[in-house]
């Protein structure tokens, strides 16, 4: 009796687990869509005058030539200064197109693609980023993994894992990709052995403008965009690490293309 009464308590225990990580989810994705509206309405009355500033940074640079200006160190300072205005204003552009980025939504088209396909293309380009030179970036053999999807929001999807992931490391470290189908889903995972995540930083990690990174760079919407595809795709995607130096590991779980799964049984059957 006493063992029944623990194995209820454990799957009520887990029912009660399941529904806490459900309704966060839910929460999470209600407040990326307030945020999505907001941002876009931002977004557009920010690019214009952002637009204005840039073109007469740009427009008075090429002018300081016919400035007098007492000696040549003023002409420099100016010149400096006007440099610095138009990098900061295509920062700020750059910002405000990943907050486009964040809002967009509609339907968009999908059609069966190979995951691993996908995910080979990306590491590819990475691998020859000269700054993760010093790190490791490994991607697991196996079998085709096909869903259907819009490949290239999941390209970015990967793209922003794979770069977090890199990014947490020391010299040295490793990134490891891999790619499997179970249970009718499609498994993405990214796992490296860099600085890992304390719980706070966990809860967080998806939120708008939330970001991670040691060097303090970044605008914090790569996970929050990622978030939002994978959801439009009706999957999910969840993060683990033990503590801070243990390293993390990213889940995507996308539904698999039944499409490819009938004809791989049929040629197994055949």
């Amino acid at each position: 009796m006493n063992d029944m009464t623990a194995r209820f308590r454990d799957i009520r225990d887990d029912l009660d687990r399941q529904v806490q990580d459900r309704t966060k989810q839910v929460v999470r994705s209600e407040q990326l869509a307030s945020v999505g509206f907001l941002a876009a309405g931002v977004a557009h009355e920010i690019n214009n005058p952002l637009a204005s500033i840039a073109m007469c940074a740009e427009s008075l640079e090429g002018r300081v030539d016919e400035v007098v200006f007492r000696d040549d160190a003023d002409r420099d300072v100016v010149r400096t200064y006007l440099r610095m205005i138009q990098d900061e204003a295509f920062r700020c552009k750059e910002i405000t197109e990943k907050l486009l980025d964040f809002s967009r939504i509609g339907e968009v088209r999908r059609q069966d693609t190979d995951l691993r396909e996908l995910v080979q293309g990306v590491i590819d380009m990475l691998r020859h980023v000269g700054k993760y030179d010093d790190k490791h970036l490994d991607f697991t053999s196996g079998d085709p993994v096909y869903a259907s999807i819009n490949g290239q929001e999941i390209k970015q999807v990967v793209l922003n894992l794979v770069i977090n992931a890199l990014d947490s490391l020391d010299s040295g470290g490793t990134v490891t990709v891999d790619v499997v189908e179970r249970n009718g889903q499609a498994l993405l995972t990214v796992a490296d052995n860099g600085c890992g995540m304390t719980p706070e930083v966990q809860e967080h990690l998806f939120e708008p403008f939330f970001t991670r990174r040691r060097n303090g760079q970044g605008t914090g919407l790569g996970l929050s965009i990622a978030f939002r595809i994978v959801a439009d795709h009706e999957g999910a995607i969840d993060v683990h690490s033990d503590g801070p130096g243990q390293g993390s590991r990213f889940r995507v779980r996308l539904p698999a293309s039944r499409t490819h799964k009938e004809i791989a049984h049929r040629y197994q059957a055949a």
